[in-house]
């Protein structure tokens, strides 16, 4: 079985010369069984070994004892080894989470503090075969994506080198070789999902049905991977670089079948490290034909926004826009901020973008500064009439919702520029002549 794994490892380069390995280790029989398997593997490898222990204090004594067990393991060893105690059931109710999330968030956050002490460049996860299986299953009666069913995920840095072995063939490798081990008593408890899928379903399946069930999984579970990888998307044929973010384009989306839809919004999701549940997706392609703006909040305080053919993600914001009701008169030069945007001006010859203008202005000019009001006028850049500053919004497609934020700059009463959305021919500058530039960006991009 050694020979086997050992092959797997070299085979797919988990562990290479030279590697530093933080190896998850609860004194469980996948974490022993994992250690003997690394240990195995220095013989014909040049590479070293960190243990992290995490004490969840969720079972009084027990807990205890699988860190002592787990400390007193790795001074056998002679490997060095760190400890961390955490109440799994507090970080639950603090950040209103499952036990489960809570325990995985402690535990690679703890993996992270030790990987900078150490200089270690990638961890060792004890998931074994049936793990695999349990987790296929735990995703499917959730209704997760062909993505999902893939099992536990991949993470670059993170090796789970006994991931093809069945725990029984680990207990009895132990077992034989006399290796001790410690028993999560709470493992044979199916108050869990996860835990009434081992106890329960999994071994009702195999007794009712077929004895192969969970090798039938598992081919399964290889044959989505492999289906996966041949359907992979390229998001950036779909992407736009609109207003200093990554957008999605819905025209592009549409036209392809709507599996590959849906594999383009998990996709896109991913990049933000958020779940692709199927109705989670099912709601972002609902909003495809819908007219107008539309908001779907997500997970971590994300949310996902379209305008017209487009759609992105950002976190949300605390602040709240609000119109400016005074009119604000500043004299060149100046620098200001109006409700989260900052306002400035500056000698240049020349600008860049719709965030600049270079305009005919000078030092001492007396500006006003305000949003928009009902009958707003402007003589856009290159033409010699006036377009009323409302029909102007709309068709360069700018959401309702900052229509009335947008600062308006004006002299003598006339718009010199609705800021980031239409310049005034009337005060363009000469190119590559001193002039006076106005500069707009937000705030929150300092």
């Amino acid at each position: 079985m050694l020979e086997k794994i050992l092959k797997k490892i070299k085979n797919e380069k988990l562990i290479e010369n030279g590697d530093k390995i933080i190896l998850g280790f609860s004194g469980g029989p996948d974490s022993v069984f994992l250690l003997e398997v690394l240990s195995y593997a220095k013989k014909y490898l040049d590479f070293q070994i960190v243990l992290a222990h995490v004490n969840h204090l969720l079972r009084g004594e027990n807990s205890d004892g699988d860190e002592k067990f787990s400390i007193d393991y790795a001074e056998k060893l002679n490997l060095p080894i760190f400890v961390k105690r955490a109440s799994i059931e507090e970080i639950s109710k603090q950040e209103n989470i499952g036990l489960e999330e809570a325990g995985r968030k402690i535990r690679y956050n703890f993996f992270k503090e030790i990987s900078e002490k150490t200089s270690s460049n990638k961890i060792a996860i004890a998931h074994n075969l049936d793990d695999q299986i349990e987790t296929f299953l735990f995703r499917l009666i959730r209704g997760s994506s062909l993505e999902g069913l893939e099992g536990i995920p991949t993470r670059e840095n993170i090796i789970r080198p006994i991931n093809e072995v069945y725990k029984n063939d680990i207990l009895e490798f132990l077992d034989e070789n006399k290796i001790s081990y410690r028993i999560d008593e709470t493992n044979y408890e199916n108050d869990f999902t996860r835990n009434s899928i081992r106890l329960d379903l999994i071994p009702w399946i195999e007794k009712r049905y077929n004895s192969n069930f969970k090798e039938k999984i598992h081919n399964l579970v290889t044959e989505i991977r492999e289906i996966n990888k041949i359907l992979k998307v390229d998001l950036s044929k779909y992407e736009e670089f609109l207003d200093n973010k990554w957008t999605l384009n819905i025209e592009l989306i549409k036209e392809e079948e709507s599996y590959i839809q849906r594999k383009i919004i998990n996709e896109y999701l991913k990049k933000y490290k958020l779940e692709g549940s199927r109705e989670k997706i099912k709601n972002i392609l609902k909003i495809f034909d819908t007219n107008g703006s539309k908001i779907i909040k997500l997970e971590k305080n994300f949310i996902l926004k379209k305008q017209y053919k487009n759609i992105w993600i950002e976190k949300e914001s605390n602040k709240k826009l609000e119109n400016i009701n005074k009119v604000i008169t500043e004299k060149i030069p100046f620098k200001i901020i109006i409700n989260n945007w900052i306002i400035e001006t500056m000698e240049d010859n020349k600008s860049f973008g719709k965030n600049e203008f270079l305009t005919n202005l000078k030092i001492g000019d007396t500006l006003e500064i305000r949003t928009r009001k009902d009958g707003d006028k402007i003589k856009p850049l290159g033409m010699q009439s006036y377009k009323k500053v409302k029909d102007i919004f709309i068709n360069e497609k700018i959401p309702k919702e900052t229509r009335g934020v947008i600062p308006v700059i004006l002299k003598d009463n006339e718009i010199v520029w609705v800021s980031g959305v239409k310049k005034g021919e009337d005060f363009k500058g000469e190119r590559n002549k001193n002039g006076i530039k106005l500069i707009i960006r937000r705030q929150d991009e300092e």
